[in-house]
């Protein structure tokens, strides 16, 4: 298998923060479950603006009517806009109610995808909202993805690497342990092995076909200015491991390891957020969801 490094076309530039506004529009976001769903929705969203047009309040929980209407009191001495995503037809067209009494902008997050998935495929929606959140056999999975990549983080579980559905590897501070772990909430289970260019590389992972390894590389001056942090943070002195010229050969070294011995695919993450570079990593792997995985092997 030949490596090859997976790098972003554009230079990221750092956007401006923007001027604070004189005043921010209160944003509710209703949930009759956790408010995970809404929450990573309306996140979305919200990047599209300057960063002080709103200041969000997640209200979770409001299947029962006395924490609705708490939500709802709060709402009418500060009015603002109500996003929500809530399932019962019935909680939806109170929220609605409530809204127009005391006229202010509603919107359904979820109403209309809802509507679109029952309308395309002829199967009415259950309007359920237990079934988010179900310990299911999905769910067990995730729990026994984070034990096992929690029992497998820098280095550890040398001797059951086969396990795993995906292994990293790279130098220090390269974003192997956040990644893994935001992976394994996702439901694989995964390994990360720290690289040091004055350590032998472990034999177990030298004996490993390379299809589930992918190798971590970043630019050096970023790497250095991660490490710099990190040993400000910890009060250390300057030493090789943040030195320009020691940094820049250990990431070449790295780059030679992945392609040469290792034959392992390479993905640069250099100013990549821990969201893309694990999606970067399935798609390098041409991993699906577990999920997805779960049911076929069920069915």
């Amino acid at each position: 298998m030949n490596s090859r490094v997976t790098k972003k076309s554009k230079k990221r530039t750092v956007a401006k923060p923007a001027a604070p506004s004189k005043g921010a529009v209160p944003l509710y976001v209703l949930s009759d479950s956790t408010g995970n769903l809404a929450r990573h929705m309306v996140t979305t969203y919200l990047t599209q603006f300057p960063a002080s047009t709103f200041v969000t309040h997640t209200r979770p929980f409001l299947a029962e009517p006395t924490r609705l209407a708490e939500a709802f009191d709060v709402i009418s001495k500060h009015p603002g806009i109500v996003l929500h995503a809530v399932v019962r037809p019935t909680l939806k067209a109170d929220i609605a109610t409530r809204c127009r009494q005391l006229a202010v902008p509603c919107y359904d997050l979820t109403g209309q995808a809802v509507e679109f998935l029952a309308g395309a495929a002829g199967v009415k929606p259950l309007a359920d909202e237990d079934r988010l959140h179900r310990v299911d056999h999905v769910y067990n999975r995730r729990i026994n993805a984070m034990a096992f990549t929690i029992e497998h983080d820098d280095g550890l579980g040398l001797e059951s690497l086969n396990d795993a559905d995906i292994l990293l590897a790279g130098v220090s501070r390269t974003g192997k342990t956040p990644t893994s772990m935001y992976l394994a909430l996702q439901g694989f289970r995964v390994a990360n092995i720290a690289l040091a260019k004055e350590a032998p590389v472990p034999e177990q992972l030298l004996k490993l076909p390379p299809g589930k390894l992918v190798g971590l590389v970043i630019e050096p001056a970023r790497l250095i200015e991660i490490r710099n942090r990190r040993n400000a943070g910890w009060h250390m002195s300057q030493t090789s491991y943040n030195n320009s010229s020691d940094v820049a050969q250990e990431i070449e070294w790295s780059h030679d390891l992945f392609r040469k011995r290792l034959h392992c695919r390479v993905l640069d993450v250099t100013d990549q957020a821990i969201e893309e570079t694990a999606a970067r990593i399935l798609d390098l792997l041409g991993l699906t969801e577990p999920a997805a995985q779960l049911g076929a092997e069920l069915s």
